[in-house]
């Protein structure tokens, strides 16, 4: 035979009257401890403030000495002179203050939203934490309106669905406690005298569905989470996923949050969060910053990492140089085209195009261009200089960033390799470049615009 689980919504529990087994009013349920070392959040005690509303007499009730929370008043099974003292564990947190309104991650509509209450079940003795409720239908029941909106909607077109996430998709990441952020959960009571009067600073838990999901999602989704949470919450997200995960989530958020978040990173997550980036990405990033931070970023990376970054930083931030990437593959004009193709092979993995070769001679001087086409199809004999194209579409690297889009919209090309003054190959820049620098003058044109 199905069991039905009576559901209670935290709503309508606070503010209920408490009262001991002798039927004395001891006060009213102001918050409930839950202990999270099971899927499901075991109740292991009430809050009940008293008649005078003072804090600094709060009790706690450990939910031994309760008889249920299904009745319209909460019931003890003890005279109120047999309460047992409680002693919260490190791992139990308050309902209203800790979950309650604090954010959670919908991985589904890619967006953050609002704990707007929360779901309990009693089976037996035993009462658990089941889910969070994120519905205009939970607000509704907090403020008390939920009945005479509920008639409402049966005539007027007003949507209350219900929507709840149920517990084990949902996860504490963070507790901040006095400014100090930590992966650890700090205690619900930590910082309490004997009363729950919080002479402490109150914890702040940010809540995520399930660090898996959020993971699998594409960079820019992530991005427009990262966005929505305030910059605590953000810098948190990004300390939980792995290193790559968080670099390219990163790389997709906004020049200006993306400084707010990495001042918020520990340093050396910082550093390595940059480091993990293609060169001309981390050094956009950089160079948005203070030249203090940027350098001290900087200086947290292995010379070989940070050098080809240093290198892009003197460059104007809105020249060829500035936006180009130094990650371009280069052939010697000598290989023959067998040659050319076991190199390839042997060091494109980490290149972000590879539909142009560009051929260089002794001195790095680039003297022509192959299509990956033409190379694959070409007889394994032939030699480069033999096959290429001479007449190569190129910039420099002062080049105007918008003559470069300009380059590489007329020649409908997917890339343009950038020389400096003396024609060796510096750098390579690809369409998707140019579509963050067409972005970035049309929000320019649009704030002149507005100004105007």
């Amino acid at each position: 035979m199905k069991v039905v689980m009576p559901m209670i919504f935290l709503s309508t529990l606070l503010r209920q009257s408490i009262y001991d087994i002798e039927g004395r009013r001891l006060g009213v349920l102001h918050d409930i401890s839950v202990s999270l070392n099971e899927t499901f959040p075991v109740v292991t005690a009430l809050v009940v403030r008293s008649p005078l509303g003072n804090s600094q007499n709060d009790m706690i009730i450990p939910w031994y000495q309760v008889n249920s929370l299904e009745e319209p008043q909460i019931h003890l099974v003890v005279k109120q002179p047999q309460i047992a003292s409680y002693t919260p564990q490190s791992d139990e947190l308050l309902l209203k203050r800790d979950i309650l309104d604090k954010q959670i991650v919908d991985t589904q509509g890619f967006r953050v939203v609002k704990v707007n209450d929360l779901k309990l079940a009693q089976i037996k003795k035993t009462v658990r934490l089941v889910g969070v409720d994120i519905s205009l239908s939970g607000l509704l029941r907090r403020l008390g309106v939920l009945t005479p909106v509920e008639t409402l909607s049966r005539v007027l077109p007003i949507q209350l669905n219900d929507r709840t996430i149920t517990w084990n998709y949902v996860e504490p990441i963070q507790v901040v406690r006095g400014g100090a952020t930590t992966g650890q959960l700090v205690p619900a009571f930590a910082g309490a005298s004997a009363s729950l009067g919080v002479s402490g600073v109150v914890p702040k838990v940010q809540l995520n569905v399930s660090q898996s999901k959020l993971a699998d999602l594409h960079p820019a989704d992530i991005a427009d989470i990262l966005e929505q949470l305030d910059v605590e919450d953000a810098g948190a997200m990004l300390e939980r996923l792995d290193t790559e995960t968080a670099a390219d989530s990163l790389n997709e958020v906004e020049p200006a949050r993306q400084y707010e978040l990495l001042s918020e990173l520990d340093p050396e997550r910082a550093s390595d969060l940059l480091e993990v980036l293609p060169p001309d990405d981390a050094a956009d990033i950089l160079a948005d910053l203070p030249a203090e931070e940027a350098e001290r970023l900087l200086n947290l990376m292995p010379a070989n990492e940070s050098q080809p970054i240093r290198d892009l930083l003197r460059y104007g931030e809105e020249t060829a140089g500035g936006i180009m990437t130094p990650e371009v593959l280069s052939l010697s004009q000598e290989l023959t085209v067998e040659e050319a193709l076991v190199y390839l092979r042997q060091h494109s993995a980490h290149l972000e195009m590879i539909y142009y070769l560009y051929v260089v001679d002794s001195d790095k001087h680039l003297v022509g261009v192959v299509s990956l086409r033409e190379l694959v199809v070409a007889e394994p004999t032939t030699r480069l200089q033999d096959l290429m194209d001479k007449d190569v579409i190129k910039v420099t690297t002062d080049t105007d960033q918008e003559e470069v889009a300009r380059v590489i919209s007329k020649y409908d090309l997917l890339g343009v390799p950038v020389v400096d003054s003396e024609n060796h190959l510096v750098g390579l820049i690809t369409v998707d470049d140019v579509i963050d620098v067409l972005h970035e003058e049309q929000a320019e044109d649009f704030s002149e615009m507005a100004g105007a």
